[in-house]
């Protein structure tokens, strides 16, 4: 999970930034200052500048603010363990000890001022959607047990998390197959940016400690769909996405060649129908010059290039992009209008 440098006041005195309870509660009426929870805030520009991603995490750091600061949980949890998910996840989870608080809690009261917090978002996204209502906690019932320290230096502030195991063990079979692919190639891969590694024998191991025999099969299948030569979320996203759209699984990262010679390495190879794939992310393009030194326009030239190259090695391309991944059957007709083979056996 990455946290984005925000500037958190408390009214409980513990990062009061030199303002009182009062001037709080008088910036957060006037829609300066977001309540993430009460006695918790933001400034509503550094709120609103990110991502879905970037709320979510600081919606997360902010529980590091309570009094006794909860233990983060499931998707939560390895999120902050390193672990990245195709989606934002819709909750933010900790554990509770009291069966009265458990369950879920949707955010109220988090703009003081929604007009103003509208006029904000608008001129921070020229084509803003709906203003941003924050994530729900959902607390989860445990006995208290082990739980590790996640300190995060630049914020200046430590949460609390379950240990690695126990949260892939208590999420892995609860995510959609997709999504859960994704984190078991991560894991395959050693991706960097993860803080725990684990091989395919050490994740089957945690396998018969799941809660029901369902639960087993799930993360048995997830586990024997896993590959680490899959080295993007998009890209194992995809490919799990072609599986339960009835697709035929592709090779992954081979090279094409010309005559001998390497030509370029293709995300995806039908090679029964000489067809290649690929994902176009946008961090390639968007963060070009960060990635490789490059400009996004020269990126796109060479990408062109490249794939004039495979093409003149006889192979066909089809290309999408994240947002065809979010619209699964938008997918399945570029899939099945490049010809991608389906398969004979029944999704999982």
């Amino acid at each position: 999970m990455r946290f984005p440098a925000v500037s958190f006041s408390s009214s409980a005195g513990r990062r009061t930034t030199g303002r009182s309870p009062r001037d709080l509660s008088r910036a957060y009426a006037a829609g300066e200052l977001v309540r993430l929870r009460r006695g918790i805030y933001v400034p509503v520009g550094e709120w609103l500048a990110g991502t879905a991603e970037d709320r979510y995490a600081i919606t997360t750091a902010s529980l590091a603010l309570a009094e006794e600061p909860p233990v983060l949980c499931r998707e939560t949890a390895l999120m902050a363990w390193g672990v990245e998910f195709a989606r934002t996840p819709t909750h933010v989870r900790y554990r509770t000890a009291s069966p009265a608080r458990a369950g879920s809690v949707r955010p109220t009261g988090l703009y003081g001022n929604e007009p103003e917090a509208v006029r904000a978002w608008t001129q921070t996204h020229k084509r803003a959607g709906p203003l941003p209502q924050g994530f729900p906690h959902a607390k989860h019932l445990w006995t208290p047990g082990p739980s590790e320290s996640f300190y995060v230096p630049h914020l200046g502030l430590a949460l609390r998390i379950e240990p690695f195991d126990a949260a892939f063990a208590d999420t892995i079979h609860r995510l959609p197959f997709a999504e859960a692919v994704v984190v078991v190639d991560a894991l395959l891969a050693q991706r960097s940016g993860l803080k725990a590694q684990r091989s395919l024998s050490q994740l089957r191991a945690l396998v018969p400690t799941l809660p029901s025999a369902s639960a087993r099969v799930r993360a048995q299948c997830v586990l024997d769909f896993g590959d680490g030569v899959s080295e993007s979320v998009g890209e194992s996203f995809g490919r799990a996405l072609m599986w339960e759209l009835g697709f035929e699984t592709p090779e992954l990262q081979v090279w094409i060649l010309r005559a001998g010679r390497r030509i370029a390495r293709v995300d995806y190879l039908w090679r029964s129908i000489r067809l290649v794939g690929e994902f176009d992310g946008l961090k390639k393009y968007l963060r070009s010059l960060e990635l490789s030194g490059k400009s996004a326009a020269q990126v796109v030239v060479e990408e062109k290039r490249r794939e004039d190259e495979v093409r003149g090695c006889g192979y066909g391309m089809v290309r999408w992009t994240w947002a065809d991944l979010m619209e699964p059957q938008r997918f399945a007709a570029i899939l099945h209008r490049a010809g991608v083979p389906r398969r004979q056996s029944a999704p999982l």
